[in-house]
């Protein structure tokens, strides 16, 4: 078995790290830090650890009841056995199970997009870990059935008169406990880069300043193009969102850092999710951008009233008649306001929830939309006065008809 020596000195030293960095694989203490402090306690005097990976296992009849169904595990691969700790989340106990290698028929790793399992089978059931580091258990596999096959042959350690040299060898092969500190950073790095990287603000702290200037120049275009080229702006948009999965994940992995200690998995997977779900979103909004420019105007016109009273009497003939397509509205304005996004809403007189006479209405307030192109028309706009909107109408939903990408034809001014 080779570097058997180096797994020996590490595993006397409780140098849990060092055994990941020998096996090339990233050390991962994610919900399993307890039970790599207690980890020696639970060796055997010549037991010699070659490999552990953090993962879900089900709960099993050895489990304490007062456990969920699925709890984080620390895995471990000896010289002897596979070892399962799982420490309470309340206390200091330690629920600890372990499988003979004798008893092992075969033992198998798959790996997915991010996270992998391992399987280990003892004939009458199946052990499966799920969501370990997906490098994590394909080394343990692999180091397991090497040691099934070297032990079948009679593998005979080296004499301990070479360990004092294998351990100074050792002792230069281990990078420094230092090293912790950069996975702090790095976690402060997913943290800044989910949260803000679409502005290019993990680029400019970690001095990747070009980066930093073309997220921040790209941000200023979707701006400046929001309003005249909502497509290219909801493009620019979809583009940071990939830019900074991106980023998220050559920080999990390393690549944007020089050392190759990763982040938790979870947290980078939160974030990645939400910007992917931007960036879904976004694709949407360009498709609806794209078809809604296409629509032509129907050449209706149609007033608050007909609206109304048309949902009232036949819901399906008013969604097939102001639903989806581009036509003009005539009314009151009651208010005009400006939502969140920027747009300015009208809303008509006659519709509120406090005129009584239209309590039995389906719709109880129609909505327009106007985009910020439309600012200079509605600045002369005032309470009362009649307007003819051309806009696209969006239906009904819990009494309120709305219609956006609105423009101003004309204006009726009410009489002093």
């Amino acid at each position: 078995m080779k570097n058997y020596n180096r797994y020996k000195i590490m595993t006397k030293n409780a140098d849990w790290r060092g055994i990941c960095e020998m096996n090339n694989v990233n050390f991962d203490s994610f919900g399993t830090k307890k039970e790599l402090k207690c980890l020696a306690n639970y060796l055997g005097e010549n037991e010699v650890v070659f490999a552990l990976v953090s993962g879900i296992m089900r709960q099993t009849e050895t489990s304490n009841k007062l456990d969920a169904g699925l709890n984080t595990w620390l895995v471990v691969l000896t010289s002897e056995r596979f070892l399962f700790l799982d420490a309470a989340l309340l206390s200091s106990s330690i629920d600890s199970q372990s499988v003979r290698l004798d008893k092992v028929q075969a033992i198998s790793a798959s790996q997915g997009l991010l996270l992998g399992k391992i399987s280990i089978d003892l004939g009458s059931r199946i052990i499966v870990v799920d969501n370990c580091l997906k490098e994590g258990v394909k080394v343990m596999a692999d180091l397991a059935n090497r040691w099934l096959v070297a032990k079948e042959q009679g593998f005979v350690p080296i004499v301990d008169d070479l360990e004092q040299e294998n351990e100074k060898e050792t002792r230069d092969f281990v990078k420094p406990v230092a090293v912790e500190k950069s996975k702090v950073n790095r976690t402060a790095a997913t943290l800044v880069t989910g949260l803000l990287g679409w502005l290019g603000l993990n680029d400019l702290i970690w001095g990747l300043w070009g980066c930093a200037a073309i997220k921040f120049i790209l941000n200023v275009i979707s701006s400046k193009l929001s309003d005249s080229h909502d497509i290219l702006s909801a493009f620019i948009l979809v583009v940071l969102c990939v830019w900074v999965i991106i980023d998220l994940f050559r920080i999990y992995e390393g690549s944007y850092f020089k050392e190759k200690i990763p982040t938790s998995p979870v947290l980078t997977s939160f974030f990645a999710l939400i910007y992917l779900v931007i960036a879904i979103l976004s694709v949407i909004v360009v498709g609806i951008d794209f078809f809604d420019d296409k629509k032509k105007d129907t050449g209706k016109l149609a007033s608050i009233r007909e609206i109304v009273e048309t949902y009232n009497q036949n819901g399906i003939a008013a969604e097939k008649a102001f639903d989806g397509t581009r036509f003009s509205i005539v009314g009151a304005i009651r208010s005009i306001e400006k939502d969140l996004f920027g747009d300015y809403v009208v809303k008509f007189k006659g519709l509120g929830a406090l005129n009584l006479l239209n309590i039995d209405n389906k719709i109880v307030e129609i909505e327009l939309y106007f985009p910020e192109n439309q600012a200079d028309k509605l600045l002369e706009v005032r309470k009362g006065n009649i307007i003819v909107a051309n806009c696209i109408g969006r239906g009904e939903a819990l009494g309120i008809y709305s219609a956006d990408k609105c423009k101003l034809l004309k204006v009726q001014r009410k009489e002093k």
